[in-house]
């Protein structure tokens, strides 16, 4: 059998170049793309290929994903239930401020309309004295 190797192919010392460069970016502060640009340089390669190759292959393998322990669904669940008691009291805390405020609402009508009564009232009483 006649096994055919592409010429593009990924080389073990390419790979973890792109590895080195792309995670020294990373810890630096700077962007992937930024390591994507650098070593495509260096491996003669387009930042395209070099971020394909990150993505597909390089960062799954380096960043893989962990399933949560039985301890930690259970310690989450719990977590669930703290949540909803917070929920429920911000909750009852929101019903409170919305009572609070219509009462506060309310009378900031009622005074607004003894204001605007008053305020009638004082103009009738000026106009009268000017007529005088």
């Amino acid at each position: 059998m006649n096994v055919k190797i592409r010429k593009d192919s990924w080389s073990a010392e390419e790979d973890n170049l792109l590895k080195e460069i792309v995670l020294k970016k990373i810890e630096q502060g700077l962007t992937q793309i930024s390591g994507f640009e650098e070593a495509s340089i260096l491996l003669g390669r387009s930042k395209q290929a070099c971020a394909f190759r990150w993505n597909k292959n390089l960062r799954p393998q380096i960043f893989k994903k962990e399933y949560p322990s039985k301890e930690h669904v259970v310690r989450e669940v719990a977590d669930s239930s703290t949540l909803q008691n917070h929920l429920q009291l911000a909750m009852e805390s929101y019903d409170e401020m919305k009572q609070s405020y219509d009462e506060i609402s309310s009378a900031y009508n009622l005074l607004k309309k003894d204001y605007e009564q008053l305020l009638n009232w004082a103009k009738q009483g000026i106009t009268h004295l000017e007529r005088q």
